[in-house]
């Protein structure tokens, strides 16, 4: 239908998400090796070059954006979704901060999210059940994400979750005490360029998609109603 061609590519979508996938498969796969490939190295711990949950300002009752625990995403860097809503609490965030959810079975199965969509300088907030992880030092944003989602580092923090049966967490500063190899300058260079690039790439193909399935969304509707007539849209 010209409609759907017009207003709702489902192709171009299916092609973004392909593209979204393949660029993280690539970067997360070089982050992989390179921590494989230095694992005898020296190593540091996260908190030395990275803060957990840093101090946000955000005072209660300003609005702000709110991306809740169903809208972080168990595969990719993007948020599935965020609200507009009064900040009562919970974990604040801005541009560059990566979020892992910290409780069972959320940790287990992927809910993590790279966030660069915000305004320079916003702040949003989320679920108290996230931990929040800012770059420092020499490391860019970029590589805490794709570290993140690294098998080891995943496997060290559910290993180390505490609390009753189905309520367990992990703590920030559990996260904090992870270690992980020096890598050499100019190889954590070459990598950040690239993975700079793919979750910039995500970004831009993820936020097309949201604005596709909201103008399906919006228009079907409207068609199967009968308020709207296929011609209206074509003219």
């Amino acid at each position: 239908m010209r409609v759907i061609n017009r207003y709702y590519t489902h192709k171009q979508v299916l092609f973004n998400k392909r593209i979204n996938d393949n660029l993280e498969q690539q970067a997360q796969a070089w982050l992989n090796e390179l921590l494989d490939r230095y694992a005898n190295s020296t190593t540091v711990l996260i908190h030395e070059i990275a803060e957990i949950n840093p101090k946000r300002n955000l005072s209660k009752g300003t609005s702000a954006k709110c991306i809740e625990m169903a809208n972080l995403p168990t595969t990719g860097s993007f948020p599935n979704g965020w609200i507009e809503k009064e900040y009562n609490g919970g974990m604040k965030f801005c541009n560059g901060d990566t979020l892992i959810a910290r409780i069972t079975p959320c940790l287990e199965n992927g809910k993590t999210a790279f966030i660069n969509f915000l305004d320079k300088n916003e702040i949003a907030y989320g679920s108290t059940e996230y931990i929040v992880i800012s770059a420092k030092s020499n490391y860019s944003s970029s590589f805490f994400y794709f570290l993140a989602r690294n098998h080891d580092f995943v496997d060290y923090a559910v290993k180390n979750m505490n609390g009753s049966s189905g309520r367990q967490r992990v703590s920030g500063d559990t996260i904090s005490k992870y270690r992980i190899p020096v890598i050499p300058r100019e190889k954590l260079e070459s990598f950040t360029n690239h993975a700079e690039i793919a979750l910039k790439t995500i970004k831009n193909n993820s936020l097309q998609n949201m604005r596709l399935s909201m103008t399906r969304d919006a228009l079907l509707p409207k068609l199967m109603s009968g308020e709207l007539k296929v011609n209206d849209l074509n003219s």
